[in-house]
């Protein structure tokens, strides 16, 4: 694969942790995590432990385009922010995406923590947990579909975000995903111009593109 034709933002020369089973059956994919070093992990459910004989046994190191050419479905996760999991769905041929939970090590969580707050430039908090409609944490990796774009944004009367996608019509009930906040703005960047809504307020835009229009609040 040429340069040109490299589709992911890492070094195809990068390490990438992988679980040994997926050397004889991708089948058993279960997720991937991008950690904050912008580190893939990929794996077949097994967790990373700290004993070292155990992830020896259970993990092997592999250059990103080897990961790539035996899982070619994690193109479609180009764009996906550190610090962010992935859930593979095979039926649906799709990746529903998560923020990543904090990990054994408190002292290095909060440094993290505390870096991405300091670097954030936008109202509110990043590591604020929002909800989004589901397909707005949906990849799709079929050809012809795409991901969704973000129609209405609602701040609550208790601050609380909620992020929906055009796929969800008026008044119709939906399923949600958590997500961090900076996480939704890095996945969909034009809803960085509603963060200054003020608690009861809605956001919304009648096609993807034009502007925000404020309905209530």
């Amino acid at each position: 694969m040429s340069t040109e034709q490299w589709p992911l933002r890492q070094d195809p020369e990068a390490p990438v942790i992988f679980a040994q089973s997926l050397l004889e059956d991708v089948g058993e994919l279960a997720f991937v995590v991008l950690d904050d070093d912008d580190d893939w992990f990929i794996s077949d459910g097994s967790e990373f432990s700290e004993d070292m004989e155990v992830n020896r046994a259970q993990f092997v190191s592999l250059p990103l385009h080897d990961a790539l050419d035996r899982i070619p479905e994690i193109a479609a996760l180009a764009g996906l922010p550190t610090g962010m999991a992935a859930d593979w769905d095979p039926d649906r041929r799709t990746w529903l995406l998560s923020s990543v939970a904090d990990s054994d090590n408190e002292a290095e969580d909060e440094e993290i923590r505390q870096a991405r707050i300091a670097a954030w430039t936008h109202p509110g908090s990043p590591v604020t947990e929002v909800q989004v409609s589901t397909d707005l944490a949906e990849i799709p990796t079929e050809a012809g579909t795409s991901a969704g774009v973000v129609r209405q944004v609602v701040r609550e009367q208790d601050g609380a975000w909620l992020f929906v996608s055009f796929a969800v019509l008026e008044a119709e009930e939906f399923e949600v995903e958590v997500l961090e906040l900076e996480h939704v703005v890095r996945l969909y960047p034009d809803v960085v111009g509603v963060l200054t809504a003020a608690p009861g307020q809605v956001y919304d835009r009648a096609e993807p593109g034009s502007e925000w229009e404020l309905v209530e609040g």
